[in-house]
């Protein structure tokens, strides 16, 4: 997505489509299970459908990444004002239509703390399962604008410490976040793995390596993945340890803890294997690709109330095998992307143009 603070970088986009399509499916996915039977390349398939919510970790990373960048790894100023408007501009928009549908869905029991929670970026509450409102409409991706919001005010802040502190400020976030989830796992007596997904608290360190992976990047000690042979085997190796990652057992306070971090480090091999593999697109693909990311916000938070009305439209019922859940939720990306690209020409975009210049 084109920027006025930075030249524009389409695998960013292309990545964001994935992100987003990797949570579609993931939503859809249905009653599939892994089974010793199956093959190992279906066992494969399976288990990125049922956890395809890594995608989520894959869109955090990106964000730290992608505003490191843009800081110039912390060397330009970034006013603060400036930052915070555009983020506004970027994201309230859209979160304010669907807010304003479960409000008036739920009209008999709404009152102004619906706003407040809005305003205190509190919609990753209020629900035990997902986000706020989730259960009168389905809009329980919105948690996470949540948490991508609270990053966005500390940000500036990480930017300057990079600046002032280095490559082992950000480090040592990493390595808080980490023994602040460990002492948090242990002590409560309920398993802390989801609370910690749906919060900062286990979100921010995936932002910081993102960061981190920025600042690798922008010094040059990445430059081994232009091998191609390299970066086709970093990208296989990361996808085989995500798929581990997904089967262990949540409940226990060390994988609860640790894994976040993990994960988005995995993610970072993939990404940088992506953007620094010397792969030629073709101009219309590329192009493709680029619009779909461009409208991979809309296509996160509006897929669920348009997959299921699919779903109802079409007699839709839940999928039992890998095919029929492939097939189905092809099936739904159609009317997915098109009114996405319809929510972003008319909520998102006029917006967008609105946004200022905050760095120099």
């Amino acid at each position: 997505m084109k920027s006025l603070n930075s030249s524009y970088f389409s695998r960013i986009d292309h990545l964001r489509f994935f992100a987003a399509t990797l949570v579609i499916f993931h939503h859809f996915s249905g009653n599939i299970a892994v089974s010793p039977d199956a093959g190992l390349i279906t066992n494969f398939f399976i288990t990125w459908l049922q956890k395809g919510s890594t995608g989520v970790s894959l869109f955090l990373f990106l964000t730290g990444f992608l505003f490191c960048i843009i800081s110039d790894i912390g060397n330009k100023k970034i006013n603060y004002k400036g930052f915070i408007y555009n983020r506004i501009l970027r994201i309230f928009p859209l979160l304010i239509v669907l807010v304003a549908i479960v409000i008036a869905i739920n009209r008999a029991n709404s009152t102004p703390m619906d706003i407040f929670r809005v305003l205190t970026l509190q919609l990753n509450t209020g629900n035990p399962g997902t986000g706020w409102g989730h259960e009168f409409f389905p809009v329980g991706p919105i948690w996470t604008i949540s948490v991508e919001f609270q990053f966005y005010l500390i940000f500036p802040f990480l930017a300057l410490f990079l600046k002032r502190y280095g490559l082992k400020y950000l480090l040592g976030i990493v390595l808080l976040s980490i023994l602040i989830r460990i002492n948090v796992a242990n002590l409560v007596p309920n398993p802390m793995y989801w609370n910690f997904y749906h919060t900062i608290l286990g979100r921010l360190d995936q932002f910081v390596i993102g960061m981190i992976f920025a600042v690798l990047w922008n010094r040059g000690y990445l430059n081994l993945f232009h091998s191609y042979v390299f970066s086709i085997f970093l990208t296989l190796i990361s996808f085989t340890l995500l798929t581990y990652l997904f089967t262990l057992n949540k409940d226990n306070p060390y994988v609860a803890s640790l894994l976040f971090s993990i994960e988005a480090l995995l993610w970072g091999g993939v990404v940088c294997s992506y953007f620094l593999v010397r792969i030629k697109f073709n101009n219309l693909l590329d192009t493709i690709l680029s619009k779909l990311g461009e409208i991979s916000f809309s296509l996160y938070l509006i897929h669920l109330p348009v997959g299921m009305f699919v779903n109802k439209l079409l007699g839709f019922v839940s999928p039992n095998t890998l095919s029929d859940s492939l097939l189905q939720s092809c099936i739904r990306m159609i009317p997915i992307i098109l009114i996405s690209m319809l929510m972003f020409n008319l909520i998102e975009k006029p917006f967008m143009s609105l946004r200022v210049k905050y760095t120099s």
